[in-house]
């Protein structure tokens, strides 16, 4: 439903990690394994829902509305469950909440990952593996040959990639010292987003929390905020469902904004868009931010999932 989706909205905090097209080996059968693990199904309306992550210095954590393809893009960094292949739809379209326990007393990110991949081939029998796969991508380039940017693409003179990293350090130093971030809110979408943050939320839910009369069911999203080029690249996939190869050759950071109807590009072909319907990502990122996405392919290391079964509640 759409106005659940926008309730939600995308954010790219500072703390954030970037997504990487790098990806480990397989996991092995050794290394720590969680103590006890709770799945439950959530078949509530996202509505009024607050999806969260908590994570514990002992490598636990406990994650609500969660679909089995975003724990599996967890136990293999780079994956994307639009991109794995052989991922059964129920992964990305059934929700669950999730706790797990640890005895470890500190974990390290490569025990955090060889417990959450134990726990996928305990609980739903997951069997995969990577390979090398040419995959559509999108090129990422500066549309106009004399490299003037649009007016919702400023340059700033923050170092947001800078402060992305300092925020993730000082994120995993609270987390093993026991003391991790407190549980996100829903934020105040009417005023705009803190420094070197990224986000994208629909008009009509922008509009509700300014208390601005108009459609509810107001059609279209916003991508404001300050990030770098490549940060926006990687906001700017669940919209066009591929990685995003940025080849503009633009450096340091930028204060963007954007109106566009963020699933445009995946609207099936018989299916009209709304009469007041905004700009695709591709005609709104032109005319926006004077940018521009061109089709290609690359290389790319792929998740193949060879078995998965829906987990077993307990």
């Amino acid at each position: 439903m759409r106005t659940g989706l926008t309730a939600f909205a995308l954010l790219l905090a500072a703390g954030a990690s970037p997504v990487s097209t790098q990806t480990p080996s397989p996991s092995s059968a050794q290394g720590p394994r969680y103590d006890v693990v709770s799945i439950k199904r959530n078949e509530a309306s996202l509505v009024g829902q607050n999806p969260t992550v908590i994570q514990r210095p002992d490598g636990g954590f406990t994650q609500t509305r969660v679909p089995i393809g975003s724990l599996i893009a967890r136990a293999y960094p780079g994956g994307v469950p639009a991109e794995m292949v052989g991922l059964p739809d129920w992964a990305t379209r059934e929700y669950y909440d999730v706790s797990a326990t640890s005895t470890l007393e500190k974990a390290t990110a490569e025990d955090r990952i060889a417990m959450l991949r134990a726990m996928l081939a305990d609980r739903v029998k997951l069997a995969a593996h990577f390979e090398k796969r040419e995959q559509p991508v999108y090129d990422l380039v500066v549309a106009r040959s004399d490299s003037k940017l649009g007016s919702g693409l400023t340059p700033i003179d923050a170092d947001c990639a800078a402060k992305m990293a300092a925020d993730r350090a000082a994120a995993e130093v609270a987390i093993n010292a026991g003391t991790p971030p407190p549980r996100p809110q829903m934020p105040d979408f009417s005023v705009p987003p803190p420094p070197c943050t990224l986000r994208v939320v629909g008009l009509a839910l922008r509009d509700r929390q300014a208390g601005r009369p108009g459609n509810p069911l107001r059609p279209g999203d916003l991508m404001e905020g300050e990030a770098t080029i490549e940060t926006m690249a990687q906001a700017l996939r669940l919209s066009t469902a591929r990685l995003i190869v940025d080849k503009t050759g633009l450096r340091g950071s930028y204060r963007i904004s954007m109106t566009f109807d963020g699933f445009g590009s995946r609207r099936a072909p018989e299916i009209a868009p709304a009469p007041d319907a905004m700009p695709t990502v591709f005609i709104a990122i032109r005319e926006q931010l004077g940018l521009e996405l061109k089709s290609s392919k690359a290389e790319l290391d792929t998740l193949v999932i060879d078995h998965l079964e829906r987990p077993t509640e307990n």
